[in-house]
Order: C-alpha cells, then sequence, then structure tokens
C-alpha cells in the first residue's frame, strides 16, 4: 500500500511556492534566458535555504556550522558528503550532474520521443537536459505533485516554446501518466520516490505504459535496502525510518520486474556525493517493451 506522510506534502507545496514566487520575481524585472534564470536561482540557495516556520517557509541566510571554514565567496571551502558507505570531505561546490548522465544515456541508447521526469518540481533538471546538449526533435514532460511546482514549470517552459516543455500534475499515490503519447519515451525520478514511504509495485507498470518501450532511470536514496557498505550506510537507514522517507523502493522494483515483465539493467548504489551525507544517491535502470525481452 502506498503512503506518503501529509506534512511532507504539505511542506512541498508551500517549499515550491516560495522559489515560484522567487523566478517570478526574476522573469518579471526582465531576466527571459532560461539558464541564466535557473543558475541566478541556484547562486542564491548556495546561500539561502528554505526553512520552515510557523508562518509557513521562507528563504533564509544559511548559518553554517563552526566547524565548516567559510572561504572568500561567502560559502564554506569543503563540505561533509559520503562515498560508498563512508563519509567524506569534498569541495563545497562539486556535485553530481543528472543532466549530464541523462545527456550521455540518450546518446548512448535514443532516440527517444519523449523525455519524462516525475517529481520534477519547476523542471530545472529537464531544462538543464535540453540545454545542456538533450534532444530537440522530442518533447519534455514535467510530472510533479504540487501546483506551485507545475506553475513555476509553466511559467519558465513559456519563454522558449522551441523547448516543447509540458508540465503536469503527477502523484506517486494515485500515479496517472496518459499525458504522454510516446512509442519511446525516457522516464526518470531524482529523490522524489524518496518521500514517499511506500510505495506499490503497480507504480512501475503505470511508468511502463508512457510509451510503446521506456527506459526509466531512477536517482533515488536506496542503498540501505539492498546492502551495508558503511556507517554512513547504517545513518542512512536510521534517518530514512525516523523521518518516515521511502523503505521499499528496492523491493517494490523487484516485486515489479516479476509481475510486469520489466528487465532491470543497472543497480549501483551509494555513488553519489550527497549534500546530505547520509541521503546519498543509487543509481536503478530498468527497461519495458522491446529493450525487456
Amino acid at each position: 500500500m502506498a503512503g506518503q506522510a501529509p506534512l511532507c506534502r504539505a511542506f512541498y507545496e508551500q517549499a515550491w511556492c516560495i522559489r515560484a514566487d522567487h523566478l517570478h520575481e526574476m522573469i518579471a524585472a526582465g531576466e527571459t534566458n532560461i539558464p541564466r534564470l535557473l543558475r541566478r536561482l541556484e547562486a542564491f540557495e548556495r546561500k539561502f535555504r528554505v526553512m520552515a516556520s510557523s508562518e509557513g517557509p521562507r528563504f533564509e541566510r544559511t548559518a553554517w556550522p563552526k566547524e565548516m571554514e567559510v572561504g572568500p565567496a561567502g560559502v564554506p571551502l569543503l563540505r561533509p558528503s559520503s562515498f560508498r558507505g563512508n563519509g567524506a570531505l569534498v569541495p563545497f561546490h562539486a556535485s553530481d550532474n543528472v543532466a549530464n548522465f541523462i545527456v550521455d544515456y540518450i546518446d548512448e541508447a535514443g532516440p527517444f520521443d519523449a523525455i519524462v521526469e516525475l517529481g520534477c518540481g519547476y523542471g530545472r533538471n529537464l531544462f538543464d537536459i535540453y540545454y545542456g546538449g538533450g534532444p530537440q526533435n522530442c518533447r519534455y514532460y514535467g510530472g510533479e505533485l504540487t501546483a506551485s511546482g507545475v506553475a513555476a514549470g509553466s511559467e519558465i517552459a513559456a519563454l522558449d516554446p522551441a523547448m516543447k516543455a509540458k508540465f503536469f500534475s503527477f502523484d506517486y499515490l494515485d500515479p496517472v501518466l496518459d499525458i504522454v503519447p510516446a512509442e519511446r519515451a525516457l522516464v526518470f525520478t531524482v529523490h522524489s520516490i524518496e518521500q514517499v514511504c511506500q510505495i506499490d509495485a503497480q507504480l512501475f507498470a503505470v511508468i511502463a505504459g508512457a510509451g510503446s518501450h521506456v527506459d526509466c532511470v531512477h536517482f533515488e536514496p536506496f542503498g540501505f535496502q539492498l546492502a551495508e557498505l558503511g556507517p554512513a550506510t547504517r545513518e542512512h537507514r536510521s534517518q530514512a525510518i525516523e523521518n518516515s522517507w521511502n523503505l521499499n523502493f528496492a523491493a517494490a522494483l523487484q516485486e515489479a520486474q516479476q509481475k510486469h515483465n520489466l528487465r532491470i539493467s543497472c543497480v549501483v548504489t551509494e555513488t553519489s556525493l550527497p549534500l546530505d551525507p547520509h541521503n546519498p544517491t543509487s543509481l536503478a535502470i530498468w527497461h519495458s517493451g522491446e529493450k525487456a525481452a
């Protein structure tokens, strides 16, 4: 039975709303170049973060812990992270690049006529894929739980109709993908299933229905569900239980493989450099249609 904490759903609606307001203000002030718009928001959020309060979420200047030495750029020189189950200190600006991975994957496994992100927020990854070398001759779809996320993505996409991007309401607890009429679809998720404490194996069947042939790439923090690689894995498990984050992604995917004739081609755990040392990204890729044979 799928489930998600009501407070989590409510927080993300408010969190994306405050980001949508910030984006709208920049657009109204004349910032209509989409890559610049997104990079400006990222630069702002390197020094400010969304904080919950009794009056609702708001941006506050980040207060760095004393042990994190702040450098001349106004951010720490190093930050705590983890890799393959163990803690690590990495350069503050080091990060994983989901968009580059997807662009490279399309080059190897494409072409696709639809690229779909589920739980996309305001669509940052989709825009980064398109402007980072992704295909021009396909449609981009962003499925998002929050109305504020859908509205923000749609406002950004309207700045460049040539991208052919469309945003729509999507709920992991009642997943529907009828809006994606594709022959070959690439679907991906990035730390969006993590907030759904329990998912149903039927979710993967719905994703497989997005096209006659579907490749699905998950960047999700499920490594602790498969193997303990070190102390960071143990902390990850404890944090997931404490916060009611997802505990059954791996089991549900394996069940779907048996029930819905999916082919899992890649599973690699805890290979990212996460901002939260105890919430590392793992990778899973599966296929339906001809690639499932």
